[in-house]
């Protein structure tokens, strides 16, 4: 089964210079009363503009993976972290019992476009910390990526979770097939571009989120398509005390 929920669906709230995208995953789908789906709680495409401030905010019993594709992001957080953010250098911030940080794109500064990614902790109250990791390339030619995971998974980037992140840049033309779910959910986000669903005629296009269960696909890439995708298991327990992952 594949769901697939268009990008005009997202719902748009813009405060110049902050321009965010909240993508409402399982209320697309029929019946389900969650707002987020399994271990996402939340997922938002943002753009800043040079000048934009985020300023000193809590986060608590959610686990914040900062994916940036376009710009410069000033991180400061209340573990003495003050780090810029970029496509090379990302950030997962595992709040716990509690974490306050700042964002901001510095005057003058091209806008900033990236995912923020608000993971559902297996419980509450673990430790806060912070994790750094930089990229060797900023693209993952025609190949998945595993950026984050598990405490099991062999992620550069850990998730107090039971989900897996990838990422991939699948060049015009070429085919690949998803991660293998070995029975679990599948979320595919794209960043950008198009791809064709093979076996279901289906395309999806810059925005579009699908939602995959008991089928191993394959796409086809249309143009250079930017996307992400997550192993999701709906059966593990998982936090909805967060502040913003609920």
């Amino acid at each position: 089964m594949i769901h697939i929920v268009r990008s005009n669906k997202r719902h748009k709230v813009s405060r110049e210079p902050c321009t965010s995208r909240f993508l409402l995953l399982g209320r697309t789908i029929s019946d389900a009363s969650d707002h987020g789906i399994a271990q996402i709680g939340r997922l938002e495409h943002a753009t800043l503009e040079g000048g934009a401030l985020v300023p000193m905010h809590l986060h608590q019993n959610e686990e914040i993976l900062s994916y940036l594709r376009k710009g410069t992001m000033h991180h400061k957080d209340s573990d003495g972290n003050d780090i810029p953010i970029h496509n090379k250098n990302l950030m997962l911030m595992n709040a716990g019992s509690g974490m306050r940080h700042e964002e901001d794109v510095r005057e003058g500064d091209e806008t900033m476009e990236m995912l923020q990614i608000f993971i559902r902790p297996k419980v509450d109250g673990l430790k806060p910390k912070v994790q750094f990791y930089e990229l060797d390339k900023i693209e993952s030619l025609n190949q998945w990526r595993l950026l984050a995971g598990h405490e099991r998974s062999e992620a550069p980037m850990l998730f107090r979770s039971e989900v897996l992140f990838y990422d991939l840049y699948l060049e015009n033309k070429n085919s690949i097939q998803i991660p293998n779910l070995h029975g679990l959910t599948g979320f595919m986000y794209l960043f950008s571009g198009s791809v064709t669903i093979e076996g279901h005629t289906e395309v999806a296009g810059e925005g579009d989120q699908v939602v995959i269960k008991d089928e191993q696909l394959t796409l086809k890439a249309n143009e250079d398509s930017d996307l992400v995708f997550f192993v999701l298991d709906e059966s593990a327990s998982y936090s909805r005390n967060g502040l913003y992952a609920k």
